[in-house]
């Protein structure tokens, strides 16, 4: 026969770990079940934003899709397409070549034209110093065109050209080429090459810049064509009334009002004038 003897201790303590965990357990349990109580309201109030959200968002995307059919339909529509380019401001015969070029884009609707391209296209033109393009609904398309204004022909070894004021070369023309009668009348310069100026060659433009100095001086008298000679800085000369004016270095304003101011009595007094010398201060000397 046996027996097993059991502590008291061993008894009692087995009782008490088994009570231990199931109130662990418990104790567990009523939290998790604590933290669904707590995320029950944050769900149910997200379920009812997204409830009534739903249609709200669904008649804004219906309402975008209409418009945007809307807008296809009426960007399409032959009433927006261009019919007409109207010019203000411009009188060259080129005008009619590059009006082609933008009724290429007739049938088109005015809402799909790119203004920055067709500017652009206008300004590649030389003569063209600026142009304002609007588009005026339903069909027509308004093109203000600023023209450059050609103050003088420079005379090259190689090449002969008109300029504007800020040395932009408009026409061109091998050296000994008929000119054209409608810029019979523009002063000549001789000194500047046209490929220098434009290639903005230092030497050319401070040339060029005399030049127009001399030019802007004259503009208040009643000349007739001025022939400059630029090729030297220090030497300046200009042909006028079949005699030459030298002015040598700037300020040629000055020089020019200087000689203004005893012109009637130089042609009165000196028959044959060959020369008047501009370069020394306060004097006049007639040859």
């Amino acid at each position: 026969m046996y027996r097993y003897h059991l502590s008291r201790k061993k008894l009692n303590r087995s009782p008490a770990r088994g009570k231990g965990k199931k109130g662990a357990s418990k104790r567990r349990l009523v939290w998790i079940r604590g933290m669904g109580d707590r995320w029950v309201g944050p769900l149910s109030r997200i379920r009812k934003i997204f409830l009534y959200a739903l249609p709200l968002v669904g008649a804004i995307g219906a309402g975008l899709w209409g418009w945007n059919a809307v807008t296809n339909g009426v960007r399409h529509s032959s009433l927006f397409a261009l019919q007409e380019v109207r010019t203000v401001g411009w009188e060259r015969p080129e005008k009619i070549e590059v009006l082609e070029r933008l009724r290429s884009s007739s049938g088109s609707s005015l809402f799909d034209l790119d203004l920055v391209s067709l500017k652009g296209k206008l300004m590649s033109q030389p003569w063209i110093r600026d142009v304002n393009l609007r588009k005026e609904y339903p069909d027509t398309l308004a093109v203000r065109v600023i023209e450059r204004r050609p103050v003088a022909v420079l005379a090259g070894r190689q090449v002969e050209a008109i300029v504007d004021e800020t040395g932009t070369v408009l026409e061109a023309w091998p050296n000994g080429g008929e000119l054209p009668n409608q810029w019979s009348r523009l002063p000549v310069i001789h000194g500047v090459e046209p490929g220098s100026l434009r290639d903005g060659g230092s030497a050319a433009l401070q040339h060029f810049a005399a030049a127009l100095e001399i030019l802007r001086a004259a503009s208040s008298s009643a000349d007739p064509v001025l022939d400059l000679d630029v090729g030297r800085w220090d030497d300046v000369r200009v042909q006028r009334h079949g005699y030459e004016l030298r002015f040598g270095e700037g300020p040629f304003d000055e020089k020019w009002r200087r000689f203004l101011s005893v012109e009637n009595e130089i042609e009165r007094r000196h028959g044959g004038v060959q020369e008047v010398d501009l370069r020394f201060p306060d004097q006049v000397v007639v040859r």
